[in-house]
């Protein structure tokens, strides 16, 4: 194995790597181009990441042209979807859509594989079996493991020495290692050594495979019983005990999913070898024919909960995951009801088209045709309409928290329609969308603070030094995100002595709280308000315009703003 890898330019290959994705953390740390433009900035890095450990986990001297014809089209396909994904972070002021980058990372990630074992066994001239690609992608796995587990160390053993020299007051090497222009390439390169140690041997790798394949051996049996005694006692217990447990079609498929998994480790040659006793083989050969009963299980409680709740994120993951099983299981249904014992060399065939479904569906959800955003979107809007939810029910913190830029711009179109109607929800929306990027004290000024804030009965009452304290303490954290509240400036008399008191009420999407502020000692101080609200009113200005103040009898007596009553701490 050694001659044949091209061991010059897969160091090339890792330093140039290095060098990339340096430049892009540059960008970042910099916000020059392309980390200003989120479309740039997540293809770039898909391709400076995944094209060159493609080849450093595939090229030889032999196959290094044709590792280039065929890599380079699939990388550039990825590329592109990544600047798909990176513009779903438009526009950047206002949408937090990180979420899809994991997505696309984890999703690529699952492809990536999967196309490399088909490339890999087809650059080797060799006839695609389910066997030989279920070797050459345990192999890349444990390589891929391997070569991070090694880099981890050596970053370990870099910290463990200049932690000594620390000792000895040279701060020299722990100074280097907190400069990312020596970090990433150092990094890069000893991945790459790490590449060319465990290709060298590969039979260690196999042995590593062999071993995890026997434990999984001995671990179907125990699996299949589980399964087998779940179905078996279901008809006595019904679905309702699983249904209560919030994610009934979570551990269903989980069930499902690993069984498939171990089956499929054990289970590769399209032959008549069976590697367990006749019983244990009919036990197992009994709990696959059944794997079907878990997707209709599964599938009914998505339903359960699409009808009632409409279409999320999740659940559009949870129906294509369901879907893929539900393939997987009825092909081996099929091949058990046709050839019988001899359903294993269905299940070669099976697997070996499931790959490439999976392979499809791993880049379509990264693209506009399978946008599970988008369809959230439309989804909920559409209950909306149909009047299966109002308006004041509706999830607008779900579209702004968990549909990204698709969340963003049916918002802004939902505003048009609640201008007149829902005001208090214009209000709700605008207040999840405030950029809070740039909140220095500086560039926020008193002047603009105010635009926040309703002063009853009037702004004249109020002494500018309160308006100033207030003003100064909430933009005095960089980190807080005052731009998304709304601010109200009460003058009422609170303990019945003929003297009114001042109260600041503090409201967003979130919270409502109450200050009453005092002038003691020569300076603005304040003491916090327990704040009842049973009905979660976070839009006070009708109230408060409308004249709804009132106090309660205390010693410090109650402010009441319709149902929300703010007691003074005592």
């Amino acid at each position: 194995m050694d001659s044949q890898l091209p061991k010059p330019l897969i160091i090339t290959i890792s330093l140039i790597q290095g060098i990339l994705l340096t430049l892009s953390y540059s960008s970042e740390e910099y916000q020059v181009w392309p980390a200003t433009k989120t479309l740039w900035l997540v293809s770039l890095a898909t391709f400076t990441i995944s094209f060159p450990l493609f080849l450093l986990l595939s090229i030889t001297k032999e196959t290094i042209s044709a590792s280039f014809k065929f890599l380079l089209p699939y990388t550039l396909l990825l590329s592109a979807l990544g600047a798909y994904v990176g513009y779903q972070q438009e526009p950047v002021d206002y949408v937090n859509n990180w979420s899809v980058v994991v997505a696309f990372g984890f999703t690529s990630l699952i492809a990536c594989f999967k196309a490399l074992m088909y490339i890999q066994q087809y650059i080797s001239v060799d006839k695609i079996t389910y066997h030989a690609l279920f070797k050459i992608s345990w192999r890349n796995f444990i390589i891929f493991a391997e070569c991070w587990l090694f880099v981890l160390i050596f970053w370990g053993i870099l910290n463990l020495g200049a932690s000594l020299f620390l000792v000895l007051e040279i701060k020299f090497f722990s100074e280097l290692l907190e400069q990312y222009w020596f970090v990433i390439p150092v990094l890069s390169f000893a991945f790459g050594f790490a590449i060319i140690v465990f290709r060298n041997i590969i039979y260690t790798v196999d042995n590593i495979s062999t071993i995890l394949q026997t434990l999984i051996k001995f671990l179907l049996p125990a699996l299949t019983i589980v399964s087998l005694g779940f179905l078996a006692t279901l008809p006595f217990t019904g679905l309702d005990g699983l249904w209560k447990t919030g994610s009934g079609s979570l551990l269903v498929m989980w069930l499902q999913a690993l069984t498939l998994f171990f089956v499929n480790a054990v289970y590769q040659e399209a032959s008549h070898q069976r590697p367990y006793h006749h019983i244990l083989h009919r036990i197992i050969f009994i709990g696959i024919a059944l794997l079907p009963i878990y997707s209709v299980i599964s599938a009914y409680g998505l339903w359960l909960r699409i009808e009632q709740y409409g279409l999320t994120v999740d659940r559009c993951w949870a129906l294509l995951i369901c879907f893929l099983l539900t393939c997987f299981s009825m092909g081996y249904l099929f091949g058990i009801l046709r050839k019988r014992d001899n359903w294993l060399e269905i299940l070669s065939k099976v697997n070996i088209a499931m790959g490439v479904v999976v392979l499809l569906l791993m880049l379509l959800v990264n693209s506009p045709f399978l946008n599970f955003q988008r369809i959230s979107a439309a989804s909920q809007l559409s209950r909306l309409d149909n009047g299966e939810i109002n308006r004041n029910n509706f999830d607008y913190h779900y579209f702004g928290q968990s549909l990204g830029r698709q969340g963003y711009l049916k918002l802004q179109e939902l505003k048009v329609e609640l201008e007149v109607s829902h005001p208090n929800k214009v209000i709700l929306i605008d207040r999840m969308y405030t950029n809070t990027q740039q909140q220095d004290q500086d560039k926020f000024s008193q002047v603009e603070f105010e635009k926040l804030v309703t002063f009853w009965p009037n702004k004249v009452v109020f002494p500018e030094s309160l308006i100033e304290k207030v003003y100064r303490n909430q933009t005095k954290n960089k980190w807080s995100q005052y731009k998304r509240n709304n601010y109200y400036f009460l003058s009422i008399d609170m303990n019945k002595d003929g003297i009114n008191e001042f109260v600041v009420i503090i409201e967003n999407n979130h919270s409502t709280t109450g200050q009453l502020w005092q002038f003691i000692d020569d300076k603005w101080d304040f003491t916090y308000m327990n704040t009842e609200n049973p009905n979660n009113n976070r839009y006070l200005k009708d109230l408060i315009i409308n004249n709804a103040a009132q106090v309660k009898d205390s010693k410090w007596q109650d402010l009441q703003l319709g149902e929300l009553t703010f007691k003074v701490s005592k």
